[in-house]
């Protein structure tokens, strides 16, 4: 079934809208889940929370690409979940997120020379600048949370070199985002 289709049953409160969802993007979303919070219950947790938070923005939300507007949600939810977890463990889970650490200012939320919106806009501008490649391999370890190993099987390079690739791209990343007058 189409996003527009599967749109449309939202709209008419329709049960098999969740269940197109579901069949057409489940695996994903449940790849997502399962990658950033590292446990099997906690991903069925948030899938069924972002079902739930998908069910109450649609309508009066007609989300285009119907894919990306689950998938952050399901993003935010793991990632508040991995947050909770990690703090009632006290103990650090390692994220692709915190490569990121070096490159992105840590006081997102607070009083400083940037806000969110505009962070995000330069962030796309450098994406956009990138060859496809090295564009999907920083989608999939940043956003999505990828193991290097998966992306590198899908980009059909070495893990190594990824791994070589995405830290430059990071370093290239943290120039921009300075000559952009964002201070780190």
């Amino acid at each position: 079934m189409d996003d527009e289709r599967i749109i449309q049953l939202f709209f008419a409160r329709d049960e098999l809208a969740l269940s197109a969802l579901k069949e057409k993007y489940g695996g994903s979303f449940g790849k997502i889940a399962l990658n950033i919070t590292r446990s099997a219950p906690d991903a069925e947790e948030v899938l069924s929370d972002a079902y739930l938070g998908v069910w109450r923005t649609i309508p009066p939300a007609r989300p285009a690409p119907l894919f990306s507007y689950v998938a952050k949600i399901v993003r935010n939810l793991a990632c508040k979940k991995l947050r909770y977890n990690v703090a009632a463990k006290r103990s650090g889970v390692p994220l692709p997120l915190y490569e990121l650490e070096d490159v992105l200012p840590s006081a997102l939320g607070t009083e400083t020379d940037f806000d969110a919106k505009e962070l995000a806009r330069l962030i796309n501008q450098f994406l956009s600048g990138l060859e496809k490649p090295m564009r999907i391999a920083f989608v999939r370890r940043y956003f999505y949370c990828d193991t290097v190993k998966d992306i590198a099987a899908a980009l059909r390079m070495r893990a190594h070199t990824l791994t070589v690739r995405l830290s430059r791209t990071r370093e290239r990343l943290a120039d921009f985002l300075k000559k952009e007058g964002i201070k780190v």
